[in-house]
């Protein structure tokens, strides 16, 4: 294991700490989370935060980044259809519980009241687009899709209809609409 900035060699202890006190702290009041903040929760001092996290930004991509898109896996189905859908039913699990919306309000938020919130925000749906870029380069190397060109509009249906939804209080897609989005986001694709 490499040395921290300080020459000490960083503590799995501490690294649970202050990641645990920045997501609760980022969902109990927002962006608006502080160093001190995080310290004081985690019960260790503010070097040992900006040993972990440079800015405030990465402190807040690193917590959002644990309740969103380090939990969603998607499997290798064997056909670009077969993957949208086990990527739509991921995403949706961890986007249907109140923690992951209570997330994504105040990203919303944070993105319309200032430009670090918009930071943050650009960050957390470039990641997303990660994870449906790699899927569809998936369906290329198969020969079901000539290109990935078309990622961002499939990510963009994807995390439209989670915005959508939790504007309306309506329920995130569930098995029958789960798979009519996946045919969208496929057609969306290029298929």
């Amino acid at each position: 294991m490499s040395k921290g900035r300080g020459g000490r060699r960083p503590d799995p202890a501490v690294d649970e700490a202050v990641r645990r006190a920045a997501v609760e702290l980022l969902l109990e009041q927002g962006f608006e989370l502080t160093f001190d903040e995080v310290a004081e929760r985690a019960g260790v001092g503010r070097t040992s935060v900006f040993r972990r996290y440079a800015t405030k930004q990465e402190l807040v991509l690193s917590a959002a980044e644990q309740l969103t898109i380090e939990r969603i896996e998607v499997p290798d189905t064997g056909s670009l259809r077969g993957d949208l859908t086990a990527m739509v039913r991921a995403v949706y699990r961890v986007f249907g519980e109140t923690a992951t919306q209570t997330l994504a309000r105040h990203a919303l938020v944070a993105t319309l009241r200032e430009q670090a919130g918009a930071t943050i925000m650009h960050a957390i749906l470039d990641r997303r687009l990660a994870l449906v870029t790699g899927l569809l380069e998936r369906a290329v190397a198969r020969g079901e899709l000539t290109d990935t060109t078309r990622a961002r509009l499939v990510a963009d249906l994807l995390s439209g209809v989670i915005m959508a939804r939790m504007a309306t209080g309506l329920p995130l897609p569930e098995t029958d609409e789960a798979r009519a989005l996946a045919e969208a986001m496929a057609t969306a694709a290029g298929t």
